[in-house]
């Protein structure tokens, strides 16, 4: 059975549908941006901006794909945040049960914890992305008589 908080309102039927519209149109253009145009950045300032807003530190970077990524998970989470605090309201007006509150305030809880999960992921990463921005790395197979190998190589 399922609860007031789980089904989505016709609002965010909406919206998430205009969101995947809008990113099925933006990663085409997007995913051709070229390697080259990779921009350097302090590490600890792309970790903090991913921190305040999920796939700014990736965009900074210039890493859009990612950034679209994480930005458009924050939003999805912070949405279902809204609509399971408003279903937790809804509940206590009409004067659920104990068990009905709890459930819904830990489905808020839960998806509280998703998104403070994302923003610190979103930081990692970007710190990770803008502290190896100057590696420039080659990754291929290498073939040779009777040997298969993955080769990894760098320079700083």
């Amino acid at each position: 059975m399922p609860l007031s908080g789980d089904t989505p309102s016709r609002p965010a039927i909406i919206s998430a549908v205009n969101l995947l519209f809008a990113v099925l149109l933006a990663v085409p253009a997007l995913a051709q941006a070229p390697a080259d145009s990779l921009r350097a950045q302090a590490p600890r300032k792309a970790l903090v901006r991913s921190l305040l807003l999920p796939g700014w530190g990736q965009y900074a970077n210039g890493r859009p794909v990612k950034a679209l990524g994480f930005g458009a998970a924050a939003v999805v989470l912070a949405g279902r945040v809204v609509a399971q605090q408003r279903a937790l309201g809804r509940a206590d007006r009409r004067g659920a049960s104990d068990a009905e509150l709890e459930d819904l305030a830990a489905g808020r809880n839960t998806r509280v914890l998703l998104l403070l999960a994302n923003a610190t992921l979103a930081g990692i990463d970007a710190y990770v992305d803008a502290q190896l921005a100057d590696f420039a790395v080659r990754l291929g197979p290498r073939v040779g008589p009777g040997v298969a190998l993955l080769e990894l190589r760098w320079s700083r």
